[in-house]
């Protein structure tokens, strides 16, 4: 700001030598007197204050008075310790713009100032002021040039940013994102800083519409951040973040690696940052967890114990290191780890000020640790519990909605209970729609499956396939990555292909499966699946190429598990099919023996289903006695299926026209 050189510095800044000013008169003293007051007010002096009092006592209309004012207020109460002279900035600023309603400069430094009082003070209504100041600049900015304007724009998508996320509103993302556009299109040559601030915005949006392609912008404006300042610490925490995003929706391991040498590369330009830290230490976590593998856990906690001796009152992050300890000492069966989580999510308690979902769902996480561990299931109880207090704190916690519907999946798997799986299926649906994660929703299709399995409802099973085709949809390098995924999607294709009577069901698995095999020829249990779908579907077409080819994968299915006992009866019901399918061949006696040798095996393994099929295919060989002995004991053992089915079934047409099932059938009044 330029200041009349003929006015010795040294002067006394609240004296106004009005002598001095016969030639130059009014103007030039009002020169003076604003540059002296500017001047004193940059070096902490409030007597400037005075010298433009008596500037506008010469001239009270003149709005450049106020805004300078407000400039020297603005630039005063930007040092700590002095931030209520920004109140008094903005009432210059405002006298200003009374003044001169098309006062742009005016306009654009009250929006700074209400932006800076924002920040101080952590309103929001200083966010919603500055954006109608902003908009205010921008409707009278006709004629200014292309520099000020795109630094207006900039500054208009900063507050819309934090307007978005007070508000969650994708609307309000979406007016910062065009602003920070408008801003790049007008001055292509803007600094780091901007292009962190555009990557945020479109983070942010990108959370809020789980949308990849604004992950990627943001990756992109992140990486021009970072190539014009490779210091730029902010620019390095933040593609690391980004990074991390994307691995969570693509499990891609490139995508892991990228995060985390963006936080290496970050924590080089620190001695300590807690947020950098616990982003860092929260994707090993995260991955870890999810690929079991020891050695990144193990440098989680490695990053942990670093950020510790750096602060040691971080609760989120003690909080991450004893699930961490717990995952670690599950996976490895040291029961020392296990213990020392205990200490450490007491320790995070301890610290912790207000309550805090994260710490509940890490807490719920070293519970079922626990629980795998110790094989109890009152840890599982325990850990839906501390989720539960999670949900209490923070309604929106996706991660407790997630965690607590897994654990009840748990709680069904070990109790076999029905209502553990449909509480599972509601709370997944929960997380879901807070958070459409691909992962969530294969977890939730997995639960109907389950669910369709032990009901045989048909509505679980199309539910299920409907998760399982989003997730797929969401997933498109699942084949590689998630081999399981399409496994379980093409079982319950399978399943539900016994509801249709549709072969495009079992042609459809049998496709599925087959890429899965050529992906990973050693997938457990692929053979015996593949198996079912050939089985299933010569059953309906009537083909006997079909079960040829079930048989052959039932050969390689028992050469990797000789002794399952479910293999085997499968084995023997596909062989008592063929013998229908064959009628009179010669072949058909084979076969019987065939059938009745694999059905008594897996008896003997154990399988109590078992006596039901031998109890048919001795009533197919008209070898009635032994039929119902088997179907008594199928009775006995709790395996017959319902009484309608049994009455229904044509393999037990001929035992059913005996006396000996008529005096059977009278135990259930029929």
């Amino acid at each position: 700001m330029e200041k009349t050189s003929f006015y010795p510095e040294t002067a006394p800044l609240n004296e106004v030598p009005s002598d001095r000013f016969s030639i130059d008169g009014k103007a030039s003293l009002l020169t003076y007197l604003l540059g002296q007051g500017e001047l004193a007010l940059l070096r902490g002096n409030l007597s400037g204050l005075e010298l433009f009092d008596k500037a506008i006592e010469l001239d009270p209309s003149n709005p450049e008075i106020f805004y300078r004012q407000g400039l020297a207020l603005f630039e005063y109460g930007s040092e700590e310790g002095r931030e209520k002279a920004l109140l008094l900035a903005n009432k210059k600023f405002k006298a200003a713009t009374t003044l001169s309603p098309h006062y742009f400069e005016a306009w654009h430094a009250w929006g700074n100032t209400l932006a800076l009082l924002g920040i101080t003070f952590k309103a929001h209504h200083y966010s919603l002021d500055t954006a109608d100041k902003l908009k205010k600049a921008i409707n009278v900015s006709n004629g200014k040039s292309p520099d000020r304007l795109a630094e207006l724009f900039w500054d208009y998508g900063v507050v819309s940013t934090k307007i978005a996320e007070h508000s969650g509103e994708a609307i309000d993302f979406q007016i910062a994102l065009d602003a920070f556009q408008k801003s790049y299109d007008l001055q292509d040559s803007l600094p780091s800083e901007f292009w962190n601030d555009y990557g945020l915005a479109s983070l942010q949006m990108g959370d809020l519409l789980n949308d990849m392609r604004l992950y990627s912008k943001a990756v992109d404006y992140f990486k021009h951040a970072i190539s014009l300042s490779i210091t730029l610490l902010d620019g390095w925490k933040n593609l690391a973040r980004a990074f991390q995003k994307i691995y969570i929706q693509t499990h891609d391991e490139d995508h892991f690696n990228q995060a985390n040498e963006c936080f290496t590369s970050a924590s080089n330009l620190t001695t300590h940052d807690d947020a950098l830290w616990l982003d860092w230490v929260s994707l090993l976590s995260d991955s870890g967890r999810k690929t079991k593998d020891l050695k990144r856990l193990k440098s989680c906690l490695e990053k942990c114990q670093r950020s510790y001796v750096g602060n040691p009152t971080q609760p989120l992050l003690i909080a991450i290191w004893a699930e961490t300890l717990a995952l670690i000492g599950e996976l490895s069966d040291r029961l020392d780890f296990i213990y020392e989580a205990q200490n450490k999510i007491a320790e995070a308690l301890d610290l912790s000020e207000h309550e805090n979902p994260d710490i509940c769902f890490s807490y719920g996480m070293c519970l079922n640790s626990f629980g795998r561990y110790f094989g109890e299931i009152d840890y599982y109880f325990q850990a839906i519990e501390q989720f539960q207090e999670g949900l209490s704190i923070d309604r929106t916690s996706h991660r407790n909605w997630h965690a607590i519907a897994h654990t009840y999946t748990i709680v069904g798997e070990i109790q076999a209970d029905i209502t553990a799986y449909e509480k599972a299926s509601r709370f997944y649906a929960k997380a879901i729609d807070l958070c459409p994660y691909s992962f969530y929703i294969f977890d939730s299709a997995l639960a109907l499956l389950k669910l369709g399995e032990m009901t045989e409802d048909q509505n679980y099973l199309e539910s299920a396939v409907t998760r399982f085709e989003q997730a797929l949809n969401l997933q498109k390098n699942v084949i590689y990555i998630h081999p399981d995924w399409l496994f379980h999607y093409a079982t319950a294709l399978d399943m539900l292909g016994d509801f249709h009577d549709d072969e495009g069901f079992y042609l459809k698995t049998i496709e599925i499966l087959s890429h899965v095999l050529m992906v990973d020829p050693d997938f457990p249990k692929i053979h015996h699946r593949l198996a079912l779908a050939f089985s299933h579907l010569g059953e309906l077409v009537n083909e006997l190429e079909h079960f040829y080819r079930a048989l052959h994968h039932f050969r390689l299915a028992s050469k990797n598990e000789e002794e399952n006992d479910q293999i085997i009866l499968d084995w023997g019901v596909t062989l008592i099919n063929i013998t229908q399918t064959l009628s009179d061949s010669q072949e058909t006696p084979l076969f019987y023996q065939e059938a009745e040798h694999k059905l008594t095996a897996a008896a003997k393994l154990g399988n109590e289903q078992a006596f039901y099929h031998l109890g048919c295919l001795y009533s197919l060989l008209g070898q009635y006695e032994r039929s119902m002995h088997f179907i008594e004991k199928s009775h006995a053992c709790k395996s017959l299926p319902p009484i309608d089915e049994v009455l229904d079934d044509e393999w037990l047409d001929g035992l059913r026209a005996t006396a000996l099932f008529q005096n059977f059938l009278s135990l259930f009044g029929k």
